[in-house]
C-alpha cells in the first residue's frame, strides 16, 4: 500500500475530502490539515507500521471516548485532549488513519519547558509557584477524566505533555498511543520511559493490573518537579557508594529522599523546597513514592488538593513579602528566596577560590565515590518580573486558570501588577519616612538631654543622688535603644518597602 501524501483523496466517515498541507511528521505517522475543516486534522499511518494493527484501537477510543470536551474562553477554542474522532480511509476504502481536533501548537508549550527557571524565562513562560500549582492541578483533572474510563498514558511525563501559555490549560497529544480500554479487551501502550517507571516495573514487566498505578506513580513525579524547581524526586547525594548513579537505578532501588522520615541511602538536593512544602502536600509525596503501590494518590485526589492551592481566593499560596517577584505557601517562609540565597553564597564562594598557578602540576585524580556530581542540579539564575496575576472568572469544573494572563507586550515585557499602588505607597510612605526620622530622632534625643539636666539640679540628699544615678542608667539604655531604632532597624526597612 501507498503512502498517501497533501492532496491525496480520503474518506473521514462518509465525508469525501483531500489532505492539506503536511504539519508533522513522526515515528507511527504523519498529521496532516484538512482543506475543509479548519478546526480538524487528520493522522495518515506510515505504510511500514502496518495501519490495519490501528483499526481496533481506534474504533474501541471513538466508542469510549473521556468526558474532556473542548473549552471555550473569550471566544479562543482550547483542545484539552486529542482524541479520535472519526476514522480515515484511503479512495480504495482501507484504514489508513483518524481525524482528530485541531490543536493550536503555535500557542502551547511543553511542560518540559517551565520546570527550569532558566528556560521557562527565556521563552517568557511563568515561573511563580502559583502557576506551576495550576498546571499540576489541571493535569491531575484531565488525568481523573481519563482513568474514568479506564483509559491509561503510561509514557507520562513532561515533554510529552503541553500547554497553553494564555490559560495554562493542560493538552494531551498522541493519544493513540495511550493504554485503552476497549470493549471486552484492552490495548497496551507500547512504550515508556525509565526516568518516570514505578519502582516495581523497575525489575518486571508492565502488566494490565498496575497501568493505573504506574500513571500514579508518574503523575507524582511530574507534579513534584512542578513544585520543586525541576528536581526529580530521585535524585539527590548519595550516602553511599553502592547507591546508583542513575535515575531508573535510584528508583529500582526506592532511593527517594525528600520523605518526612529521610532515607539513609540519600540525601536530599541542597536547593531543594520540599522542606518547606505543606503537611498535606508533603503526605501525598510520601505516599506515591513510598512502599506500598496502592497507597500512591489517584489522579482525582491530587486534583482536589492542588486546586485548592490554585484559587488564590483561599489564601494558600501568598507573594513574598521580600522579593515579589516570588510566591510562597502561607505560614512557611519562601522556598525561591532560600534557594537564591545558598546559589549565591555558592557562587560567591567558588569566585574567591583561587585557582593554581598556571605551570602547577595537577594532582593525581583520587577514587572518590560515584554519584553525586552526576545529579547536581544547574545553578539556577536570579529571579525577573513575572508575569502578571489574575483572578480569572469561574472555569468550567475540568481545568483552572487563576494565576495567569499573557502579557500584552513581548514575552520579555512583563505587563502592570495590579498591585501598582501598593509600590507607589510604599515608595511614598519611605520618602516620608526618610525625611521624618532625623525630625523625630533630633526631638528624641533633645526631650532625653532635657530629662537628664532636669536630674542633676534637683539632687538635694544623697538618696536622691543614688536614685538619679539609676534613673540615669536606664536613661543612657534607652537612648542606645534610640539609637539602634533610628540608625539600623528603620533604614533596613525602609529598603525593604
Amino acid at each position: 500500500m501507498s503512502s498517501l501524501t497533501t492532496g491525496s483523496p480520503i474518506h473521514i466517515g462518509s465525508r469525501a475530502t483531500r489532505l492539506g498541507p503536511l504539519i508533522k511528521s513522526g515515528g507511527a505517522g504523519s498529521v496532516y490539515l484538512l482543506g475543509d475543516d479548519p478546526r480538524s486534522v487528520a493522522k495518515i499511518y506510515h505504510a511500514r507500521v502496518d495501519p490495519p494493527s490501528y483499526t481496533d484501537r481506534i474504533e474501541a477510543m471513538l466508542q469510549l471516548r473521556p468526558k474532556l470536551p473542548d473549552q471555550y474562553e473569550d471566544g479562543k477554542r482550547y483542545v484539552q485532549i486529542a482524541w479520535p474522532d472519526a476514522t480515515v480511509r484511503d479512495a480504495q476504502g482501507r484504514f489508513v488513519g483518524f481525524a482528530m481536533p485541531a490543536l493550536d501548537v503555535d500557542s502551547t508549550s511543553e511542560l518540559e519547558q517551565i520546570l527550569q527557571e532558566r528556560q521557562a524565562r527565556a521563552a517568557g513562560l511563568p515561573v511563580g509557584l502559583g502557576h506551576k500549582v495550576t498546571l499540576a492541578a489541571n493535569l491531575a483533572s484531565v488525568l481523573a477524566a481519563l482513568h474514568a474510563q479506564h483509559h491509561y498514558v503510561v509514557d507520562l511525563k513532561p515533554v510529552n505533555l503541553r500547554f497553553y501559555r494564555a490559560s495554562l490549560y493542560i493538552a494531551l497529544l498522541d493519544c493513540d498511543g495511550f493504554s485503552i480500554q476497549g470493549r471486552g479487551r484492552r490495548f497496551h501502550a507500547p512504550q515508556y520511559t525509565p526516568d518516570y517507571l514505578a519502582p516495581e516495573y523497575q525489575i518486571r514487566a508492565l502488566d494490565e493490573a498496575g497501568e493505573e498505578t504506574q500513571d500514579r506513580f508518574a503523575l507524582a513525579v511530574v507534579i513534584f518537579q512542578l513544585l520543586n524547581f525541576g528536581i526529580h524526586p530521585y535524585s539527590g547525594r548519595p550516602a553511599y557508594d553502592r547507591v546508583p548513579t542513575d535515575v531508573p537505578g535510584r528508583i529500582r532501588e526506592r532511593c527517594y529522599a525528600y520523605s518526612q522520615r529521610g532515607n539513609p541511602m540519600m540525601a536530599p538536593n541542597p536547593v531543594s523546597g520540599h522542606a518547606l512544602m505543606p503537611r498535606e502536600l508533603r503526605d501525598l509525596f510520601d505516599r506515591a513514592f513510598g512502599d506500598d503501590p496502592s497507597q500512591r494518590p489517584s489522579s482525582s485526589q491530587w486534583s482536589e488538593c492542588l486546586r485548592a492551592y490554585a484559587q488564590p481566593s483561599r489564601g494558600l499560596i501568598v507573594i513574598c513579602a521580600n522579593n515579589r517577584e516570588h510566591q510562597h505557601y502561607a505560614g512557611q517562609p519562601c522556598a525561591a528566596c532560600v534557594r537564591h540565597d545558598l546559589l549565591n553564597v555558592t557562587a560567591r564562594t567558588a569566585a574567591a577560590r583561587p585557582r593554581p598557578a598556571p605551570h602547577a602540576r595537577a594532582p593525581r585524580p583520587q577514587p572518590q565515590a560515584r554519584g553525586w556530581w552526576r545529579t547536581a542540579a544547574p545553578a539556577q539564575p536570579a529571579a525577573t518580573a513575572p508575569p502578571r496575576l489574575r483572578v480569572a472568572r469561574p472555569q468550567p469544573p475540568m481545568q483552572w486558570n487563576p494565576y495567569y494572563a499573557p502579557p500584552a507586550g513581548p514575552p520579555s515585557a512583563p505587563a502592570p501588577s495590579r498591585s501598582g499602588w501598593r509600590a507607589r505607597l510604599a515608595g511614598r510612605v519611605r520618602a516620608l519616612a526618610a525625611l521624618a526620622a532625623p525630625l523625630a530622632f533630633g526631638y528624641g534625643a533633645s526631650q532625653v538631654q532635657r530629662f537628664y539636666e532636669s536630674l542633676r539640679v534637683a539632687t538635694r540628699t544623697p538618696l536622691d543622688g543614688w536614685m538619679n544615678l539609676i534613673l540615669l542608667t536606664f536613661l543612657g539604655a534607652g537612648f542606645i535603644a534610640l539609637c539602634y531604632v533610628f540608625v539600623i532597624a528603620i533604614p533596613r526597612r525602609l529598603v525593604r518597602l
